[in-house]
């Protein structure tokens, strides 16, 4: 079997670039290695908000671009948050002619291009996507590909890249048969959905303890895109973030408590501290990055977020999906006292140590000098973000934690065209990658997160076309 453009992995990045392939006249093999109609994915679970870096995709190139840089700090290669500033708008306008539906689906104005029917209105992992826009989209992509003579094959599952000397040439598969055979192709593009589904190499770059992680995404990213890239030559790059959202730690036995409602606004508005009661993570930063830092503890599951009345009764009701009532209502623990020494009593925690980290905390909000804090307290709120509020009481609150893992942030690196680079930065021919299998855009020591629907989509636009572009300079 042979084809111009090889695409592994059948979320959106690979759906958009074997898409764009086919109609810019290249032969198309998409594989998948989930056999079911609709086989997991990360995106077929998505949200479906098509955002960047919490600005929507109207607010103009410099504008974003500028938002994608100040998220992810320390990037790189800033032609990458050119890239997803100049072609976001563009890749909304395609996937609107691809079958997507857009419309405003809440009241933050990064929500302003959510794909319909809207998700986001029901708790629980079942009720949240099926039927709704992404799991929709991915279909009628999957239909286009079909229709325009692209070759969908479910039940492949690539093993090793072909390398003819520095030039990928192909990619083996393993089908369900058993079989293996070589597809012979002038590119391939890697979109398998990174490695949150790969318990080790989650604990060699993330987290010592990866079963107390939630697994907030599809679960299907095992990491074969990263090692068959590696195995080639490819640099990695960011390996250490993922982007997800704080959960109850009931979330780990109970479905119904992910992928939402989340606590990120909470978390983000009182303090998290660990099983000794010392605050351990920059809440300020919001939801993702204290999600990353629950999970870089020695026992995740040994978090809480401390809060009072005052704050359930506020932030507890904020955003879509919040979760007051939301988590009492599915049976989810929460502890409440009327002083601290009876809740610190309640968790198994040292009053003294507890009592002294919330005295702390309201001083030097009071006195604005959470920066001095140790950990330093972010100032300005994320999005998805209250801001610091005193825990007064009347009335105070612990809900126990768990990391929500949905993808992982780093992966293989890539020039702006997508293009796999080797460990010099040099641009892999025939070889690209695209979503959550590449690094260097999302993560840094802030957890920035830029966009996973937004960031796979565009790669996957730039990789065909740069496919297509290479096929035609060769010719």
């Amino acid at each position: 079997m042979s084809a111009d453009f090889v695409v592994v992995g059948a979320g959106l990045a690979g759906l958009v670039a074997a898409n764009r392939a086919t109609e810019s006249g290249l032969s198309v093999v998409l594989l998948e290695a989930g056999r079911e109609e609709r086989y997991a994915a990360n995106s077929r679970y998505a949200g479906g908000v098509f955002h960047l870096a919490f600005l929507d995709v109207s607010a103009g190139t410099e504008a974003l671009r500028r938002a994608i840089v100040d998220a992810s700090a320390g990037l790189r290669d800033q032609a990458l948050a050119t890239a997803l500033a100049v072609d976001g708008p563009r890749v909304v306008e395609w996937l609107s002619r691809h079958g997507a539906e857009f419309g405003s689906g809440g009241e933050y104005a990064f929500m302003g291009h959510m794909l319909k029917p809207f998700s986001l209105r029901e708790t629980g992992f079942q009720n949240h996507w099926r039927g709704k826009g992404c799991d929709l989209l991915l279909a009628r992509l999957e239909a286009s590909l079909v229709a325009a003579g692209g070759r969908f094959m479910r039940g492949a599952r690539a093993q090793q890249l072909h390398m003819v000397g520095d030039r990928c040439k192909g990619v083996w598969v393993r089908q369900t048969d058993g079989s293996t055979h070589l597809i012979e192709a002038s590119a391939v593009l890697l979109a398998d959905g990174g490695f949150s589904g790969n318990a080790e190499m989650v604990r060699q770059y993330i987290s010592p303890r990866p079963d107390q992680l939630c697994k907030r995404g599809a679960g299907t990213g095992m990491g074969d895109g990263i090692r068959m890239a590696q195995a080639a030559g490819a640099l990695l790059t960011g390996m250490d973030k993922f982007y997800g959202h704080v959960q109850h730690a009931q979330a780990l036995e109970n479905e119904s408590l992910w992928p939402y409602p989340v606590l990120d606004i909470v978390a983000s508005s009182g303090i998290v501290v660990d099983g000794a009661g010392r605050r351990f993570a920059d809440e300020g930063l919001g939801g993702v990055a204290v999600a990353n830092a629950i999970a870089t503890l020695d026992e995740p599951l040994s978090s809480f977020v401390i809060i009072d009345d005052a704050i359930w009764e506020g932030a507890g009701r904020a955003f879509l999906l919040p979760p007051n009532p939301a988590l009492e209502r599915l049976g989810a623990r929460i502890y409440r006292a009327p002083d601290l020494g009876y809740l610190a009593a309640q968790l198994g925690m040292d009053a003294v140590a507890l009592r002294d980290t919330v005295h702390d905390y309201n001083a030097a909000l009071a006195a604005g000098r959470l920066a001095g804090l140790s950990p330093p307290r972010t100032v300005k709120p994320a999005t998805l973000a209250t801001g610091a509020a005193p825990i007064n009481g009347p009335g105070f609150l612990a809900i126990p934690l768990c990391a929500g893992i949905t993808y992982t942030m780093g992966g293989i690196a890539i020039n702006a065209d997508g293009a796999v680079l080797d460990n010099e930065r040099r641009a892999i021919t025939g070889l690209y990658a695209a979503g959550a299998t590449t690094g260097g855009i999302e993560g840094g020591v802030n957890s920035g997160y830029v966009g996973g629907l937004m960031k796979a989509a565009v790669f996957g636009l730039r990789s065909a076309e740069a496919a297509k572009r290479a096929l035609l300079a060769a010719a």
